[in-house]
């Protein structure tokens, strides 16, 4: 399976350009033991996203060149390699940025409930923003 994801490649002066970013199709890598897949299905576009460009101290360390476009996410669990708390069909929200599937450990990712609220809701009205 590939991976369309957003990589940063350039800190823009001002206003981001077409040069800002590219548009790359990867291979997923295996999951290790205790990863899970998750298949994003909404990202979070927020105005602070233009302040994590910049390399300046902040909040938050800024988008490293060459990585994934930082972004809030929310999707669902497609595959489990024996992660502890994350199962397949969980939907959970997290920092998946801008792309198609995630690999993780479960690092600053969340459980939520669809039968609460729909999944959109979870990086807007019930998410960080």
């Amino acid at each position: 399976m590939m991976n369309k994801q957003l990589i940063f490649k350039k800190r823009p002066v001002g206003l981001p350009d077409a040069d800002t970013w590219s548009l790359e199709s990867n291979e997923i890598p295996a999951l290790q033991e205790g990863e899970v897949l998750i298949q994003n299905h909404y990202i979070s576009l927020d105005p602070a996203m233009r302040g994590w460009m910049n390399d300046n101290k902040s909040y938050i360390p800024p988008i490293a060149i060459d990585d994934v476009m930082r972004a809030g996410s929310v999707g669902k669990v497609i595959k489990s390699n024996n992660h502890p708390i994350f199962k397949v069909g969980d939907c959970v929200t997290g920092w998946g940025g801008v792309q198609q599937f995630e690999v993780t450990k479960g690092e600053r990712c969340y459980k939520v409930d669809e039968k609460l609220a729909p999944m959109q809701v979870y990086i807007s009205t019930l998410g960080m923003p």
